[in-house]
C-alpha cells in the first residue's frame, strides 16, 4: 500500500530513444510482435476513427471512461490499463465509441498511436511509483503526451498525492493552462474516497 502522504518520485531510468520505455509492460516495442497485431490493429482504427478522440490513462474500474463514451457519443474514448482483470471486467460494457486495452500507456504514446490523434487526455488519481522503471510521469512521458495531442488537445490530471501534484506541475512548465473538461457523469472510486474523507484533490488541465 502506498502512503500517499508520504510520496516522494523515484528516480526516473534512462531513456535512450523515443521507443524505448524502460520498464513498460512486456517490453517497449511489444505491439511490434505479431501476437499483437489485432491489438495495433484496434489501435490503428481509433486514431483513424471520426470525431474527436480522447484517452484515459489507468481507467481502473472504468466508471468514468464508460460514463464519459455514454454521455459523449459523438466522441472516440480510449481506456488503458495494466491490470488485466480490470480490463476483462470493462470490456463487455463499453459503448460502440469506446475501446478498452490491456495496455501501458507510455507505450502507446511513445509510438502505439500516431502523433495528433488525441485530442484530450485523461490521468485521473495515477498510483505513485514506488520504483523508477515504473514511473509514468517522467519529462519523456510529457514530451510523449505532447507528440500524441492534436492542435488545441488538452491532459486533464487529478490526483491527491501532493509530491505527485507538485512534480506534475513542475513537468508541465511551458504548457499553457487550459479549462477543466467537463466533469464525468459518474466519479471515480478514488475520487468518491476523497470526496467522503475530504481529501484535497489537485487538478491541472493544460495544453502545449
Amino acid at each position: 500500500m502506498v502512503d500517499r502522504t508520504e510520496w516522494t518520485p523515484p528516480e526516473a531510468p534512462k531513456r535512450t530513444h523515443r521507443a524505448a520505455v524502460p520498464g513498460a509492460m512486456g517490453g517497449s516495442q511489444l505491439l511490434d510482435l505479431p501476437q499483437y497485431a489485432a491489438q495495433r490493429a484496434r489501435l490503428e482504427a481509433f486514431a483513424r476513427g471520426p470525431g474527436p478522440r480522447a484517452l484515459e490513462v489507468g481507467f481502473d474500474h472504468g466508471i468514468t471512461l464508460l460514463a464519459n463514451a455514454r454521455a459523449m457519443p459523438d466522441w472516440q474514448w480510449l481506456g488503458v490499463e495494466l491490470r488485466r482483470r480490470r480490463v476483462a471486467a470493462v470490456q463487455p460494457h463499453v459503448p460502440d465509441n469506446c475501446l478498452a486495452e490491456r495496455l501501458d500507456a507510455r507505450i502507446l504514446l511513445a509510438g502505439g498511436i500516431v502523433d495528433g490523434a488525441l485530442h484530450r487526455i485523461d490521468i485521473l488519481f495515477p498510483t505513485p511509483a514506488l520504483k523508477g522503471r515504473h514511473l509514468l510521469w517522467t519529462p519523456a512521458f510529457v514530451d510523449d503526451l505532447a507528440h500524441s495531442l492534436a492542435p488545441g488537445g488538452v491532459v486533464h490530471v487529478a490526483t491527491d498525492v501532493p509530491a505527485l501534484a507538485a512534480l506534475v506541475r513542475r513537468l508541465f512548465v511551458g504548457w499553457q493552462r487550459a479549462p477543466d473538461p467537463p466533469p464525468s457523469p459518474e466519479r471515480s472510486r478514488r475520487d468518491r474516497i476523497c470526496r467522503r474523507d475530504r481529501i484535497a484533490v489537485e487538478r491541472l488541465t493544460v495544453t502545449p
